[in-house]
């Protein structure tokens, strides 16, 4: 101890030993004063913003949305009507992500179709393809920026610079997917590469620079389905879910996909093949299929949508460790007992899992199922189902949803 804290530590014991109860003069509130009581409330809630902004500007993400209700994202954004001809049945839709209030439209241009969305970390800034409704082997396919305001309505829908070539709309072909990058520069994309044989099945997974248009794409020299694009909180990994196409009649009693494998790609890595890169997720003896999946911000666990074989093989959303494929818990799994079961998706991948940037929410869709238990969320770990008409009457049904 120095000898500056001896002085301080003998000085506080002396003043202590100096104060007696009559050396306390009684309290006594202020008279003139009351008019400036709010100054307190007022500079505490001050200090509150405060810090809330710091936390931002420190951490350069977005904060929760308390008026989304137990910090989850305020709206859910989709795409309706892919592939529809008439004008304005294809349309983006902005919702109340507790109520699926819908709060406004737009309706994609005549002859296209809005076919995927991705939202930015701050679930205001979205991003939607639109395709082609006119099937061909190589089209010019568009990407529209979009940008909410707090209330729900659409402030503007600009063309990106950038044009995608590659084919759409083929029957074994639905799935693909898009993505934004959590710092938005970048997009991940999952298209059918130009002159894609007809009766076969291939993809390509892109990543575009959004602010200088540079552009890497990946490919994969086997037949396959992509999709359940995601990214990792650094900007630099890519999960997505491969399959392998069945080239069966869609005669809606089985599976046009099999073999579903998670990879993580590491997009600053060399090399331009899609089966290069890393395998966190592949299925299983427990784990039968996958039909989608979504990484967390910190690359360590793999939500995924699949057969899980100790829960009777019926829908179960659970979490995965990527180090090792441990199944961590079941976020999710539909049982037998007093409520129905929705089927196993005979399509070849109209599912979607969607996750916010805390991880806390999940959004989960099953384009092929009929019913109401194949469309839900997922708040820390609690399943809740969504409406396909919300309380206003009006029909929601997405084909590509995110938050």
């Amino acid at each position: 101890m120095t000898g500056i804290e001896e002085r301080l530590r003998d000085a506080f014991a002396g003043g202590a030993h100096a104060v007696r109860p009559e050396t306390v003069r009684p309290l006594s509130l202020p008279e003139r004063r009351r008019r400036l009581s709010w100054t307190v409330p007022a500079m505490s809630a001050a200090a509150v913003a405060i810090a809330v902004a710091l936390v931002a500007a420190i951490t350069g993400r977005p904060q929760p949305d308390a008026a989304a209700g137990g910090g989850g994202p305020a709206f859910i954004v989709a795409v309706t009507g892919f592939g529809e001809f008439p004008k304005g049945l294809s349309r983006v839709e902005v919702r109340d992500s507790r109520t699926e209030r819908l709060y406004d439209t737009r309706a994609a241009s005549q002859g296209l179709t809005f076919q995927y969305v991705t939202a930015a970390q701050d679930n205001r800034t979205f991003f939607v393809m639109e395709v082609p409704i006119r099937q061909t082997a190589c089209n010019t396919i568009r990407v529209y920026r979009m940008r909410v305001a707090d209330n729900g309505r659409i402030t503007s829908f600009t063309p990106l610079r950038t044009r995608i070539q590659g084919g759409t709309m083929r029957g074994e072909a639905l799935p693909g997917g898009l993505a934004v990058s959590p710092d938005g520069r970048r997009l991940a994309y999952a298209v059918l590469p130009c002159g894609t044989p007809a009766d076969r099945v291939f993809y390509k997974l892109g990543v575009v620079d959004l602010r200088t248009g540079a552009r890497r794409e990946w490919s994969d020299p086997q037949e396959s389905v992509i999709s359940s694009l995601s990214w990792t909180a650094d900007d630099r990994k890519v999960a997505f879910l491969r399959r392998e196409p069945t080239h069966q009649p869609d005669d809606g009693d089985h599976q046009l996909t099999r073999n579903g494998v998670v990879r993580l790609l590491d997009t600053d890595a060399k090399g331009s093949s899609l089966p290069s890169s890393a395998v966190p997720v592949r299925r299983s003896a427990r784990l039968t299929d996958i039909w989608a999946a979504a990484i967390s911000g910190d690359g360590d666990t793999i939500s995924v949508v699949g057969e899980y074989a100790p829960l009777d093989g019926t829908y179960t959303i659970c979490e995965i460790a990527v180090a090792d494929g441990r199944v961590l818990r079941t976020l999710y799994h539909e049982s037998e007992e007093g409520r129905p079961v929705p089927p196993l998706p005979h399509w070849s991948g109209r599912v979607a899992l969607r996750t916010d940037p805390s991880g806390r929410h999940l959004l989960f869709h099953d384009g092929g199922n009929l019913n109401d238990f194949g469309f839900g969320r997922i708040d820390d770990g609690r399943f809740r189902t969504l409406q396909h008409t919300d309380a206003h009457d009006e029909a929601f049904e997405p084909d590509d949803l995110v938050w």
